[in-house]
């Protein structure tokens, strides 16, 4: 089980990002890539796939695939996701999904679910930085913080 997770992601392109993350519980690294398989356009989500991987004992190692979409609506920015993810130490896909609502004042509510569990979180943005609260599983409080540049 990841308790604690730090990421750095480098876009290398505006199709692909690569990314490093330590496991802080098990002191692991699990490398990660994202690839842009097809960009959004005004009527159709985009379309990605991504991986991350570690060792097995080490926490869950997988592959997604997912089709994304934003929308305005007003001062409200709407993301959305849906697709299918596998962990290389389950023995079959599940579906994931969710979606992010951004408000004027870079306040974000949203819920992740990877298939298992959901993850609800809000979020704050200043500046190039951003700090958050979400839900593992629905109860278990985590902190996030990071930064863009």
């Amino acid at each position: 089980m990841t308790t604690a997770e730090t990421f750095l992601w480098y876009s290398v392109t505006p199709s692909i990002s690569l990314g490093l993350a330590h496991l802080w519980k098990q002191n692991a690294l699990r490398y990660l890539a994202s690839v842009r398989l097809a960009a959004e356009t005004e009527r159709w989500p985009g379309f990605y796939a991504s991986a991350g991987v570690q060792g097995i004992g080490t926490g869950n190692p997988g592959f997604s695939a997912t089709a994304e979409k934003n929308f305005q609506l007003g001062a409200l920015q709407v993301n959305a996701f849906i697709g299918l993810g596998y962990r290389t130490n389950e023995s079959h896909t599940h579906p994931v999904g969710g979606f992010k609502l951004e408000f004027a004042d870079r306040i974000t509510i949203g819920l992740q679910w990877e298939g298992h569990n959901t993850h609800p979180f809000i979020t704050k943005g200043f500046g190039h930085y951003i700090a958050g609260v979400y839900l593992i599983e629905g109860k278990s409080p985590g902190l996030m913080f990071g930064a863009r540049f």
